[in-house]
């Protein structure tokens, strides 16, 4: 049984099609980690300033 003849590709054919692999990973690793809410930022406590704190007080 006979070979069938191998064409030479182009070395910018095959870096073409190496990025593009690499393009496919890249997204399918993302898309297959879920988010999480720890790679968010830390909530951050309410802001305590001194006119909301004069608000809250009663007058005397």
């Amino acid at each position: 049984m006979e070979k069938p003849e191998r064409r030479p590709v182009p070395l910018a054919a095959s870096l073409t099609g190496l990025r593009l692999i690499g393009a496919g990973a890249v997204l399918g690793l993302t898309l297959a980690v879920p988010a999480s809410p720890a790679q968010a930022d830390p909530p951050r406590p309410p802001a305590t300033t001194q006119d909301s704190s004069a608000d809250d007080a009663p007058e005397s």
